[in-house]
């Protein structure tokens, strides 16, 4: 299997750390509640993480200063997904913008 320059975590539910266990996702941990951000703040000063993948029920429990500071930062690149309930109803930052963000560059133009 080839190894990514940059590697992927999973902070999430059992359901949803299960599914990227199956998907191959080697870092996965799991949690069910705010203890998360705890988490979430050590893999943020990892260099080698190049994507973090978190649920979005975890992520709306956070404090808002780790909220302001997903925003800000540009890699690794952060994304939630839905737990089994489906997703969260609050404003989205779009994949185009967190590639921009991440990148510096528009794919779209």
């Amino acid at each position: 299997m080839e190894e990514f320059p940059h590697n992927i975590a999973v902070i999430g539910d059992r359901a949803t750390s299960t599914g990227f266990r199956l998907a191959g996702i080697r870092e996965v941990h799991v949690y069910e509640d705010k203890t998360a951000e705890k988490k979430l703040a050590e893999l943020l000063e990892r260099e080698n993480l190049g994507l973090i993948i978190i649920n979005e029920t975890l992520l709306q429990k956070f404090d808002w200063r780790m909220k302001k500071r997903i925003e800000r930062i540009a890699k690794p690149v952060i994304i939630t997904v839905p737990d089994r309930l489906g997703t969260v109803v609050e404003e989205a930052e779009s994949l185009r913008s967190l590639v921009r963000r991440a990148l510096g560059v528009d794919l779209i133009k």
